[in-house]
């Protein structure tokens, strides 16, 4: 889970850090995104993130503080109702307004994300953050010249035709991606097919899922699309993407090939 939401880690000590806001209250902030998130609102911290001016971040600061005294009864009158930057980033216009018909979906869903992610996500952040600041080592410093010796790497087989990925990588490989899960909460495959298939269009062939030992749940899987041109759509010029469906975290990368018989298809 550390790992799955490094970049809100990364955020969230921004804005505390260098930003001077409050620690548990952008907890509750990101936990409120996170739940845009889970409501199809894709990759909103992302989007948010692509800003550069700590103004503009401050201002979507100010709009989920505005949407979470809403939720909790404390509306500020002299407070209009719109949300310029956060609706800028929906795909139809969201204001205060949306959280009086939705209070008590919204309510439970950022108070669930809060408990069950962000208190885990970003406990002792700060501390192991300076820590590892503290340690860095001084870039000012001369450091040392010489040769190093780099030698090929070598193959048992002489005669054998070298590796390459586009040979050795049969069509379906091409067209894969390899996702894994928090540990005991996997996606299930119908699940991964309706969420992808209504976010990028009827795009997945079939969904293989790790051999689990018996009573266990699958931690990892592969996803293979019709066309290899999905893949870009889903990284969206990132190195992996991630997901949350149905309240439950899915990462997604390039596939490297594995043994075979590590997946299974799941009817």
């Amino acid at each position: 889970m550390l790992l799955f939401h490094t970049q809100e880690r990364d955020f969230y000590c921004r804005l505390v850090r260098q930003l001077d806001q409050n620690p548990e209250r952008m907890k509750q902030v990101i936990a409120l995104w996170l739940w845009f998130e889970s409501i199809d609102h894709y990759e909103f911290i992302r989007r948010v993130l692509s800003y550069n001016g700590d103004d503009v971040i401050l201002g979507f600061v100010s709009e989920a503080e505005a949407c979470l005294d809403h939720l909790m009864g404390q509306h500020e009158q002299t407070r209009g109702e719109e949300l310029p930057l956060t609706s800028s980033l929906m795909a139809e216009k969201m204001d205060l307004r949306f959280f009086e018909s939705h209070r008590d979906e919204a309510t439970k869903g950022v108070r669930h994300i809060f408990d069950s992610v962000c208190q885990i996500i970003f406990d002792g952040v700060l501390v192991a953050r300076a820590a590892e600041a503290a340690n860095q080592p001084d870039d000012r410093r001369p450091r040392p010249s010489g040769r190093h010796d780099f030698r090929p790497p070598t193959r048992e087989n002489p005669m054998a035709a070298p590796w390459s990925p586009e040979i050795n990588r049969s069509p379906d490989d091409l067209r894969s991606m390899f996702i894994t899960f928090s540990r005991g909460h996997p996606v299930s495959r119908q699940d991964i097919v309706e969420f992808f298939n209504a976010r990028y269009g009827p795009c997945l062939e079939t969904v293989l899922l790790e051999k689990a030992s018996p009573g266990q749940p699958p931690t990892y899987g592969r996803l293979v699309f019709r066309n290899a041109s999905a893949i870009a759509r889903v990284l969206n010029g990132q190195q992996t993407a991630k997901f949350i469906i149905n309240g439950r975290h899915l990462w997604a990368r390039m596939y490297a090939p594995r043994r075979a018989e590590d997946f299974q298809a799941t009817k």
